[in-house]
Order: structure tokens, then C-alpha cells, then sequence
């Protein structure tokens, strides 16, 4: 008979996590929710929320450390320092208070058997290898966004040895590390041909709750949102998500300007983050009446708005970090049997042409963008088929239950002695 597995004592370290907003902190609470579901002993350490109003909560405030708990998972909190409207510096200054205050909360961890820590901020990776010497246990680095490769591409990080720094404090985190979970493809060549061993590299993509994005639930729902939106039987193009400087936001106002005589065809545009105030200074500039833009929703309601649009629009910024992203955006609207027009290139690109879950125009191509919103528009019946393949695409490989127990089994390899221990 196979010998029962071991229960593990898991930690997840990460900045964010619910009550914030987010995809990170979807997918790090489902994967909690999954890991203790099969019988671990899981809990979190996170910051005090504030994303993405740089505000923390009433209820958080004026303390070091506090505990709860969310779906019976023990959450331990800490400090960081965070104000509205943050500049560079105080996003900067969020991330390393928190990776200074969270060893404050060891005492009440106990004894781990393996550390989980999301990767960015980057900074928190140096914590997760304090706190896995002090607990002696092993820690893993979660990277869903390579850095400082993406701040450097954006221009945030300019100064020559600001970058050195950075670099080399990744290198180190790296190596230090047990292992390395991955999100794309693309990004663990790029790790490999850093010199990080692929030994210590696991492949284990984005994913949704499959349960949660089910169209023929949500379906019900999509007259009384589109009725709440003052929305009647147009056309309706959405893109929901994190308002972040990696996505061309402009591209899509200046696709929906060249489409603003088009009284059938509206964009909705859900979510914040740092791009948001570029985003309504051009929705203002433009005189855009076909845009509708609401603030970042709780993610039990994201069903019901992708149910009440037809199109998902996702445009990448032109940049080398952009290519080896497969953003839970678009695995989101794939989950609804939504067709996806993404505007770029690379493993994003890749996947909606490749299980014809959509269509790709090149990035900064803002006419490509129009007129296959208008293609789509006008031709429900192709709509259906992309969005049916879509969905049988992310029930096959990209479901939250496949995705956490890939990171479940990344967890007991940590635990293994490695080559050369």
C-alpha cells in the first residue's frame, strides 16, 4: 500500500494578501485554502494591508504585529509603512519596512518545515532566508515577476549602481534559495542562462479557480450587472485587472477613441494601481463617452463583470519582460469563454493563438486593435468557439486544484536533501 505523505508545516511569506486586491493575493490565498485542504499545517505572514490605496485599514492601524485568521488559516501581520499616492521612493520604502518588521513575528510562526516566499518584492527574499536560518528550514522563492529585470525595462531603475546592486542582490537570492517556482516558460530559460541550476527551477504556471470562473454560473448574473452599469445589449470590451505601468492602457483608449462612433461597442476598464491616474487624465483628454472606468473589485465579483462583457482586451507593453508573461488576466477570461484580443507578443501571445481562444495584434497597434474589436463585434458565433476553447484550454491546465498541487509537490522537493547537501 503507498505510505500516506508527509504533513508539512508550511509558511507563505508575502507582502500582500486579502483583504487586498489582487491577483497575487487570489492566487497565494487559494493556494493556502488547496495546502490546507490536504492536511497541512499552513500559515501566513503578511504585511498590514494597504495596496493599492497606500492606506492602511482602521482596523490595522496603530500596532507593531496583530493575528487573525481568514478561512481558518492563521494570518500574522507587520508593520510597513505606507501613504496615499505613494511616489517611487515610498513604494520602495513600503516594501523594505515590511521585510524589516517580519522577523517580529517569529515567535509566533513555531516550527516550519519549508517557507514560501512571493517574489516581488524581491527584498522579501532576504527575510524568507533569515527566517528559514533561524527555523532551519528550507525556502522557496515564488517569482511572478522577474526583478529587477521589469524595473529596469520601465525605467524606474536607472542609476548604473543601483542596478548593480539590484542584480547582484538577486543573484544571491537565487542561490541562496532552495528552489525556484516559475511561473512561465520563458522566464526559466532566462534563469537558466543567468547560471541559476535548472535543478533548482520548477515550472509551475498562473492559474484560476475554475470553479469560481464558471460561465454557466455567472451567466445568470450578466443582465442585472450590465442593468447596473447603465448598460443595455452593446457590445462590451473589458479589461480587468491591476492598472500597472506593464500593460499599454493606452493603446486600448486610443483604439476605443478610433471607435467612438461605434454606439454599439463600450470598454469597461476595472481595476487600479499605479497607472490608473494616466489612465483617467487620457479617458479625460480624449473626451472618451464609449469608456467606462470603475475601482478594483473583490474578487467573488470578477465572475459576474467578465460574464456581463463579450471581449477581454489586453494590451503588453513593448518591453523584453512583457514577452515571458502570462498574466491571470487573460487565464481569467479564458476560464469565462471570453474571446481574448491581446496586443503583443510572446508566451501570452503564444497561448490564446495557439488553443484559438483569440486573437493577437502587435503591440502599439492601436488600428489592429480596432479592428479586431470590431471583427469580434460583429461575429457572435466566432466569439462562442474561441471562448468554448479557452475555457477547455485553462480546465486542462491551468485550474487552481492542478496549479497548487504542482507548488504542494515543489514544497516536499524542498524538504529533500539536494545535490551536493
Amino acid at each position: 500500500m503507498p505510505q500516506p505523505r508527509r504533513r508539512l508545516r508550511i509558511l507563505i511569506l508575502t507582502h500582500h494578501y486579502p483583504p487586498e486586491i489582487g491577483a497575487p493575493q487570489t492566487r497565494l490565498s487559494e493556494t493556502a485554502a488547496f495546502l490546507r485542504s490536504h492536511g497541512h499545517d499552513v500559515r501566513v505572514l503578511a504585511a498590514f494591508p494597504s495596496y493599492p490605496t497606500g492606506q492602511i485599514p482602521p482596523a490595522y492601524r496603530g500596532r507593531a504585529l496583530c493575528s487573525e485568521a481568514i478561512y481558518g488559516i492563521p494570518i500574522y501581520r507587520t508593520w510597513t509603512y505606507a501613504r496615499p499616492g505613494a511616489s517611487a521612493l515610498g513604494r520602495l520604502l513600503n516594501q523594505l519596512s515590511f521585510t524589516l518588521s517580519a522577523p517580529l513575528a517569529l515567535p509566533w510562526v513555531g516550527n516550519r518545515d519549508v517557507i514560501l516566499v512571493e517574489s516581488p518584492p524581491l527584498f522579501l527574499g532576504a527575510t524568507g532566508l533569515l527566517l528559514g536560518r533561524l527555523l532551519g528550514a528550507p525556502t522557496i522563492l515564488h517569482v511572478s515577476d522577474l526583478w529587477p529585470a521589469v524595473a529596469i525595462q520601465l525605467g524606474a531603475l536607472r542609476h548604473r549602481a543601483a542596478v548593480g546592486a539590484a542584480t547582484a542582490f538577486e543573484r544571491a537570492v537565487y542561490r541562496l534559495s532552495r528552489g525556484l517556482v516559475v511561473v512561465t516558460e520563458a522566464w526559466v530559460a532566462e534563469l537558466v542562462g543567468r547560471g541559476v541550476p535548472a535543478h533548482k527551477i520548477r515550472l509551475v504556471t498562473n492559474g484560476v479557480d475554475t470553479d469560481l470562473l464558471d460561465p454557466r454560473v455567472a451567466v445568470g448574473e450578466r443582465q442585472a450587472v450590465r442593468a447596473g452599469l447603465g448598460l443595455g445589449d452593446e457590445i462590451v470590451v473589458i479589461c480587468l485587472g491591476t492598472v500597472s505601468q506593464v500593460y499599454d492602457y493606452a493603446a486600448i483608449l486610443h483604439a476605443a477613441h478610433r471607435l467612438r462612433h461605434r454606439s454599439d461597442i463600450r470598454f469597461l476598464i476595472v481595476g487600479d494601481g499605479s497607472g490608473k491616474p494616466a489612465v483617467e487624465r487620457l479617458v479625460d483628454q480624449l473626451a472618451l463617452a464609449n469608456v467606462r472606468l470603475l475601482p478594483a473589485q473583490p474578487h467573488e465579483r470578477v465572475p459576474n463583470l467578465l460574464a456581463a462583457a463579450d471581449i477581454s482586451a489586453v494590451a503588453l507593453q513593448p518591453i523584453p519582460f512583457t514577452r515571458g508573461q502570462l498574466p491571470v488576466r487573460v487565464l481569467e477570461a479564458m476560464a469565462m469563454a471570453l474571446p481574448v484580443i491581446l496586443a503583443g507578443s510572446g508566451e501570452a501571445q503564444r497561448l490564446v493563438a495557439g488553443v484559438g481562444a483569440g486573437t493577437a495584434v502587435g503591440s502599439k497597434d492601436v488600428e489592429g486593435l480596432a479592428q479586431a474589436i470590431e471583427r469580434l463585434a460583429a461575429d457572435p458565433q466566432t466569439r462562442r468557439q474561441m471562448g468554448a476553447r479557452g475555457r477547455r484550454a485553462v480546465e486542462s491546465r491551468f485550474s487552481r486544484a492542478t496549479v497548487a498541487g504542482r507548488i504542494e509537490r515543489a514544497l516536499y522537493a524542498a524538504v529533500r536533501p539536494m545535490p551536493g547537501d
